[in-house]
């Protein structure tokens, strides 16, 4: 595999890996956006709606309370605090307050709907003395755990909208006057703003992933552009690779070869004709070339290229398996019977042939398996024996000297974006595995 093969593997990695990054980063931003702006939006419409409910409040106080708080109060005249009983249980009963109290500058309650707090002192917090200067309107919704709200909380009620106005007397006296509301007044206000509002923000959230979707389906018919040009290369890659073997293959059974069986024929004539001990060394250099011609018609047969049968990739086995078999080797093959892809066939064949030829030659193993199965579009191959394995050393020494089999079809493997693993133990056997998801 040449560098410009290899950075273009490692490219179209890293765009597949980008365009997956990209589609997760936005759908998560989407979501992330949406849970922010929801949570944003319900806290935006509670405080605008105890906002909104304070005025209503520091109004209907205003109109209903302060024309009867008079100096008169203050000093606990029964006319002025009638009037203000009054007007404070109208407001109750008419304007839907809960509660009211009136505090003077020192924190005493001057008059209250609920009388057991009438004359009781309680310290003012910071906000609500600041309204002592008679301007200024102070609301919250409490959980009521001041003493102050004892009574509420005995009778049950876990929170209310408490609305605080200051004001002052004719004479120029302050005063704090508080009104308590119920909360429902506050949440259904909150409602009706998000009722209001959401099918915008959920319109512009829609709107947002709408506009996401053609920018990923781009991306994604852009990096299957990529996979089909890819492929086609490998394919161009694997035809011109095939056409070199079969020029060299040819080259060397036409000349080296027939020239060696010539030389072999050679040498047994003239072993017959010669004298001893001449004929015993003629002989033996006649022996030894025709090794030497059968080692090289096996290179030339493992070196030729390899091709798919009519029958599928698994048939381009069956001589591979008969030479094991009649070698004593037990061989199991458990191969669906169905058809891939031309490339997924043709790298099937070309690792399970190198893996059984291992076996064959340094194995020396008693069984070995031959194991494939799909599921979608995902392949597996398996082939594991039982042989004596090796080690990370001795598999670098074989590298080292030549033996590059399986190295070149893992190269081979990577540029088509399958994935194979040689796991060995000495003594434990060999496991081949490849695995890659078919594009057809």
């Amino acid at each position: 595999m040449t560098l410009d093969q290899r950075d273009g593997s490692a490219g179209l990695r890293s765009l597949r890996g980008a365009v997956g990054a990209t589609i997760v980063f936005t759908a998560l931003s989407i979501i992330g956006l949406s849970l922010g702006w929801l949570w944003l939006f319900q806290r935006t419409s509670q405080s605008s709606a105890v906002r909104d409910a304070a005025q209503y409040g520091a109004l209907s106080g205003k109109a209903a309370l302060a024309p009867f708080i008079t100096d008169r109060l203050l000093t606990g005249d029964k006319e002025a605090v009638e009037r203000v009983a009054t007007a404070g249980r109208a407001l109750i009963t008419v304007g839907g307050a809960a509660h009211v109290k009136i505090w003077s500058v020192t924190g005493q309650v001057l008059w209250s709907d609920e009388t057991e707090l009438i004359g009781k002192t309680f310290a003012f917090e910071d906000g609500e003395r600041e309204l002592l200067d008679g301007e200024g309107t102070l609301a919250t919704l409490s959980k009521l755990e001041k003493s102050e709200n004892q009574f509420e909380i005995e009778n049950g009620e876990s929170e209310l909208l408490q609305v605080y106005f200051g004001w002052k007397t004719t004479s120029g006296a302050p005063l704090v006057v508080e009104t308590y509301y119920p909360a429902k007044l506050v949440h259904d206000r909150a409602s009706d703003q998000r009722h209001s509002f959401l099918p915008l923000l959920l319109g512009g959230f829609v709107l947002l992933t709408i506009v996401q979707i053609p920018l990923a389906r781009a991306m994604l018919n852009r990096l299957k552009k990529l996979q089909a040009e890819r492929e086609h290369l490998l394919e161009r890659v694997i035809t011109s690779s095939d056409l070199e073997r079969r020029r060299i293959a040819a080259k060397v059974h036409d000349g080296a070869v027939q020239e060696l069986i010539g030389i072999t024929f050679s040498l047994s004539a003239a072993a017959d004709e010669a004298p001893p001990p001449m004929d015993e060394r003629l002989g033996g250099l006649a022996m030894a070339t025709r090794h030497t011609v059968r080692s090289l018609r096996s290179l030339l047969n493992s070196i030729y290229p390899v091709e798919v049968p009519e029958n599928g990739w698994i048939g381009g086995l069956d001589p591979t398996i008969s030479a094991l078999r009649e070698r004593g080797v037990t061989v199991h093959v458990k191969v669906p019977e169905i058809r891939l892809s031309p490339a997924t066939e043709l790298l099937l064949l070309r690792v399970s042939r190198e893996a059984l030829r291992n076996v064959d030659a340094h194995a020396r193993a008693s069984q070995v398996s031959i194991t494939m199965s799909k599921s979608g579009s995902a392949v597996k191959l398996l082939i594991a024996d039982n042989g004596v394995g090796f080690d990370k050393e001795t598999a670098e020494s074989q590298r080292q000297g030549g033996h590059l089999g399986l190295q070149l079809l893992r190269d081979l493997s990577e540029d088509m974006g399958a994935v194979l693993v040689v796991d060995s133990t000495p003594n434990s056997g060999t496991t081949v595995r490849l695995e890659l998801v078919e594009n057809r």
